[in-house]
């Protein structure tokens, strides 16, 4: 697309590349009022993202590209499928994933992201790389599953325990309780199904069901991303958003959020494939059953569907606008193919208003309560308070030290900053193409508004969004982006900018990623600085006693570190254990759970302020002279 200026036509992809840079400048003083990792981040990405689309654009077509010797082309699968297999019987032999396998899996990634780059066209087998990518993704999801004993997160303790095993128990949604799941229980009842029907634990079910669901999820953004471009970068996309963090948490803490994001890339491929060739009535009505399943699922994936039809139709009205259109868009006497969306984005609004309307939370609705949530946040936020946003991320390191404020802050935000550089990149071109395409605008329209909503209100202290439960789903969307991105370097760079664009993001994506907080919630790769959500058996068998055995309250409560206090509240479902205040002096609680996890990993208690922060401690501390009142070798109550 272009605009003509003063008889000379403008390039929509070079004008967003200038406005990216000016962006890009103007976001630098927001250093002085906001201390946010991506405050001090985003801009350069973005500059550099902007630089390297005018760069490309400007130089002469390269129909030679670097490739890899033969003897690398034949031996490089292997290594990566004996790589995978290596990992799986280290996470048999260690009891889970840990830093060797972490340094093993980057290093598979890295040569996965080599071959698809530089594969000869003449050697190239899309069906072995996507089997490699696949391999992967099972071995990094499952060594996470299995390695821990029950369940990894917080959430699906409540999911598990309570909701599904109420549906067993009773044979019956009623069995739920009163939550807002009872509207949404498409997931609960998946787990019900094949605990009942393959005969095996509702753990194992949930791993065979939702766990192998999300694995071979990663297909759907290949079927999505080769729309845009050559297979050998939906490839690219597919192996980028099966290993990216968001998608690992997702698929590890398997809770509703887990199967939403499936629902999602199908919705995602068909709504593209409804742009791109008119409606079919198959795929319609495919389209509609999956809005129906969403519904069911999850109220955030929910929310999270209906941004992407407003973003089509906003993305139609763009090309719409009559003069505006004729008098720019069109590329001697081409005019883009336009197909009306406005109708599904109008069903999906009033399909999740009416379920809404009906689901229960609390005392109010379900719409009711998100409205009267979030205008309490908002008045409750500081939203306009100079610094008042001083998150740096999912990373809980010590405060004051390096590690804990900056590298896994950075870490953290690693897989977020170059898929932002990939997305720039590839929505430069799509707007720069001769023939921009109505999916494509649509796109690029729904990976800002993700961004907007993921990034911008936890700025400010605004959570309610829940951001990152959103970043999944925005992943799906910018890793096509960024494959048309390095689709198109490819075939404008020189060999050697390519080569260094694909091996600089190939290490730190990879690196980024899988050493990301989140994604290593089962087994933090700073042990010592990010807690884990993982359990031990010791662990597991004490937290079933120890809420079936003790009497507390919230008035009058256990207390405990965190994640584990929070864990045993999901489980019992009720709020009856606590955080212990421990800030340099013995703990003065009537009734203290000890875990070994305390004195070597990175527990949380609250100061003598009321503040949360990491600190090790030991049994002598925690109990004192307390008598013990359960001990299974790991995990002690203690008493006075």
């Amino acid at each position: 697309m272009h605009l003509s200026v003063w008889g000379y036509r403008v390039g929509f992809g070079t004008l967003g590349a200038v406005g990216g840079l000016l962006l890009a400048a103007l976001l630098i003083p927001l250093n002085l009022y906001l201390t946010h990792i991506l405050v001090r981040t985003v801009p350069p990405v973005l500059a550099v993202a902007c630089l390297l689309y005018l760069v490309a654009t400007r130089s002469s077509s390269i129909d030679r590209v670097g490739t890899l010797p033969q003897w690398a082309v034949h031996a490089l699968p292997g290594v990566v499928f004996l790589g995978a297999t290596g990992l799986i019987i280290l996470s048999l032999l260690t009891g889970g994933r840990g830093p060797t396998f972490y340094a093993i899996t980057i290093a598979l990634s890295v040569l996965v992201f080599v071959q698809i780059a530089f594969v000869p066209e003449r050697d190239l087998s899309i069906g072995l790389l996507l089997m490699q990518v696949i391999a992967l993704g099972f071995v990094v999801r499952f060594a996470g599953l299995l390695g821990s004993a029950g369940y990894v997160g917080i959430d699906v303790w409540v999911h598990m325990p309570q909701y599904v095993q109420g549906i067993l128990d009773t044979g019956s949604i009623a069995g739920m309780g009163r939550t807002k799941y009872t509207a949404a229980p498409f997931y609960h009842l998946v787990v019900a199904a094949t605990t009942l029907l393959a005969g095996i634990s509702p753990r194992l079910a949930l791993f065979g069901s939702i766990g192998v669901v999300m694995v071979a999820a990663s297909l759907l953004v290949y079927l999505t991303a080769v729309r845009f471009v050559d297979p050998r970068w939906a490839v690219f996309a597919t192996a980028a958003y099966s290993i990216s963090d968001f998608v690992v948490v997702w698929s590890i803490h398997l809770i509703p959020t887990s199967l939403g994001l499936v629902v999602f890339l199908v919705i995602l491929l068909l709504f593209v494939r409804i742009q791109q060739h008119g409606p079919r009535p198959a795929e319609v009505a495919l389209l509609v059953g999956f809005m129906f399943s969403m519904a069911l699922t999850h109220q955030v994936s929910a929310f999270i569907m209906l941004v992407l039809f407003v973003a089509g139709s906003l993305a139609q009205i763009v090309l719409n606008v009559g003069g505006l259109r004729q008098r720019f868009l069109s590329e001697d006497g081409y005019s883009i193919r336009i197909h009306s969306v406005h109708g599904y984005s109008a069903f999906a609004l009033g399909l999740l208003m009416l379920v809404w309307s009906m689901t229960p939370w609390g005392n109010r609705t379900f719409t009711e309560a998100v409205l009267v949530v979030l205008w309490g946040s908002i008045e409750g936020s500081g939203l306009f308070d100079r610094g008042g946003a001083t998150g740096t991320g999912a990373g809980g390191g010590e405060p004051g030290s390096f590690l804990g404020e900056t590298l896994i802050p950075l870490l953290d935000q690693t897989g977020f900053l170059l898929f932002l550089f990939g997305t720039v990149v590839g929505s430069l071109y799509l707007l720069g193409r001769e023939r921009t395409s109505q999916s494509g605008l649509t796109l690029i329209v729904a990976a800002l508004i993700m961004v907007v909503f993921t990034v911008v209100p936890p700025l400010f202290g605004l959570r309610n969004f829940l951001p990152g439960r959103w970043f999944a789903f925005l992943y799906a969307v910018m890793a096509i982006l960024t494959a048309v991105g390095f689709d198109r370097l490819r075939r404008d760079c020189s060999p050697q900018l390519l080569a260094a664009v694909v091996i600089v993001f190939a290490l730190v994506f990879s690196g980024g990623v899988v050493l990301d907080s989140d994604a290593t919630q089962d087994a933090p790769s700073f042990p010592d600085q990010n807690g884990r959500y993982g359990y031990t058996p010791a662990e597991v068998t004490a937290m079933e006693t120890l809420v079936e055995t003790t009497e507390s309250s919230a008035e009058n409560p256990i207390y405990s570190d965190s994640p584990y206090i929070t864990v045993l509240n999901r489980y019992g479902g009720v709020d009856r254990f606590t955080a212990a205040t421990v800030d340099g002096e013995p703990p003065d609680h009537e009734t203290i759970v000890y875990r070994d996890y305390q004195r070597e990993g990175a527990p949380r208690f609250e100061t003598a302020d009321g503040r949360n922060h990491v600190q090790q401690t030991t049994i002598e501390v925690m109990c004192g002279t307390r008598s013990i009142g359960y001990d299974n070798g790991n995990v002690v109550l203690c008493e006075r």
